[in-house]
C-alpha cells in the first residue's frame, strides 16, 4: 500500500466541515454557546418586544445591565452568523470563492465586521455619537437586538432543514429570506425610532445615511 495520502480528483472540491479552521471555529462558537446560553435565554422577551414594537428597543437600552449583556451575546451570536454565511454561500464574492478554504471564513468575517464598522464610523460623526444619550444608544445598538434574533432563527433553520437531507441550495434561499425579512424589519423599526424625534425628511435623510449606506456596500461587495 502507498504510503501517501490519496489525492482527491480536480473535479471533487472538500467539504466545508473538512478545513480545520472551520472546525475549530464552530466547536469554539459551540463552548461559547453555551456559556452564554442562560444569558441568550433571558433576553428572549425582551427581544421579541422589539419585534412588535419599536419601543422594545429603548427599553433594553433603558436597563444597563440587560443592555451589557445584549452586547456581549451579541458579539458570541455575530460569530454564529459569519459561520452561517460563510458556511451556506450568503458572502461568496468571487475574490472570497478563489482563495484557499482555511481563509475565507476569515473573509466573511471580515466582509460582516466591515459593514458593522462603517455604520458604528457614520454614527460616530453624526449626531447620535453620544455614549450617555440613551436614545443615541439606542440607534446604534437597535441591530444588535434583530442580529440576535436573526442567528438564532438562522441556526434553528439549519438544524431543521439539514437533518432531513434537504439539498444546500434549499437552506441557502431560506436564510437568504429570512435575512432580507430580519434586515426590512430592523430599517422598519430604526426609522421608526427616527421618526420620534425627528422630521418625516430628517428620517429618511439619516435612515439612508447611517443604515441604507453601509448596507448598500455589503450588498455590493458580496456581489463582486
Amino acid at each position: 500500500m502507498s504510503v501517501e495520502p490519496l489525492e482527491l480528483p480536480a473535479d471533487v472540491h472538500p467539504l466545508w466541515g473538512d478545513c480545520m479552521v472551520n472546525r475549530i471555529s464552530v466547536i469554539v462558537f459551540i463552548i461559547l454557546f453555551i456559556l452564554e446560553f442562560s444569558d441568550l435565554f433571558r433576553l428572549y422577551k425582551p427581544l421579541f418586544r422589539c419585534l412588535v414594537v419599536w419601543k422594545g428597543n429603548l427599553d433594553i437600552e433603558h436597563s444597563v445591565s440587560l443592555a451589557r449583556t445584549r452586547n456581549t451575546v451579541s458579539l458570541v451570536m455575530a460569530m454564529g452568523l459569519c459561520l452561517i454565511c460563510d458556511r451556506w454561500g450568503l458572502t461568496a464574492p468571487s475574490f472570497k470563492t478563489a482563495l484557499p478554504a482555511e481563509w475565507q471564513l476569515a473573509v466573511s468575517t471580515a466582509m460582516i465586521a466591515g459593514y458593522m464598522l462603517l455604520r458604528r464610523l457614520l454614527y460616530v460623526v453624526s449626531k447620535f455619537r453620544s455614549p450617555t444619550n440613551e436614545y443615541a444608544a439606542t440607534l446604534r445598538h437597535s441591530v444588535n437586538n434583530y442580529q440576535i434574533l436573526l442567528t438564532s432563527l438562522m441556526l434553528v433553520s439549519c438544524l431543521l432543514f439539514k437533518a432531513p437531507g434537504f439539498d444546500d441550495m434549499v437552506i441557502r434561499i431560506v436564510l437568504i429570506i429570512e435575512a432580507m425579512a430580519f434586515t426590512l424589519l430592523h430599517l422598519v423599526r430604526v426609522s421608526q425610532i427616527f421618526a420620534s424625534r425627528c422630521s418625516l425628511l430628517a428620517t429618511f435623510l439619516y435612515l439612508c445615511a447611517l443604515e441604507i449606506l453601509p448596507l448598500g456596500v455589503l450588498a455590493f461587495v458580496c456581489t463582486l
